[in-house]
């Protein structure tokens, strides 16, 4: 795989923990919700506060980036916060899909952004770099201003950030390659890339983790 993060962004401690992985995915697995979503949402719903988020380490490691290249993180939420606090204020998940709810899970367990793209829809190389004055359309949002926010561009354009992703590189149940990646802004690597690797091939149809590592 052909990910690069632009050396201004490596400086700052931030680097992308990606797997590429062949499935079939599907429109729901009951699995994944009993065993690792469930459980999980009703520890957040029971232990954690709005105040607990604001202290969490991953949170602020991921907010003083966004700063650094002036982008307001209040305004433009990190996707893990906005996901942690939909739980803690008790709004429950969207269920959409058995690939995305993984991704939603990753995101909810390390407390850091995850985006999850259809390979037949986005093209390598791929850099993540920090945005110029455009916008794209984001799932479920409206436009989306990328201008001084990390994104992810490949010989297209931007299609994914760490605050949203576009519609272009989105999955579907017709999806069958895709690239899940974890943005992580501290200088230490917290995702555990086995436990990914282990998740994704036990509990999604056919899947084989293809490639995985930190760029």
């Amino acid at each position: 795989m052909e990910l690069t993060i632009d050396p201004k962004i490596a400086e700052q401690g931030v680097t992308l923990a990606y797997s590429v992985i062949e499935f079939t995915n599907e429109a729901y697995n009951k699995k994944i919700w009993q065993e690792l979503v469930d459980p999980l949402l009703k520890q957040i719903e029971t232990e954690d506060t709005i105040e607990r988020i604001k202290e969490e380490p991953q949170i602020i490691a991921t907010k003083k980036v966004y700063r650094t290249f002036g982008k307001d993180p209040a305004r433009f939420r990190p996707s893990s916060e906005s996901l942690w606090r939909r739980i803690v204020q008790q709004k429950g998940l969207y269920q959409i899909n058995a690939l995305v709810d993984l991704n939603n899970y990753f995101s909810l367990k390390w407390k850091l952004p995850f985006g999850v793209y259809d390979l037949a829809k986005i093209t390598e190389p791929i850099q993540l770099m920090v945005g110029q004055a455009e916008h794209y359309a984001g799932i479920g949002n409206k436009s989306l201003n990328l201008e001084n926010l990390l994104i992810l561009t490949d010989k297209a354009g931007a299609f994914g950030s760490p605050t949203a992703d576009s519609t272009r590189g989105m999955i579907t149940e017709k999806t069958t390659k895709a690239l899940l990646i974890g943005y992580q802004f501290a200088s230490d690597s917290v995702i555990e890339q086995t436990e990914v690797k282990t998740i994704l091939e036990n509990y999604l149809s056919d899947c084989r983790v293809v490639e995985q590592g930190i760029s």
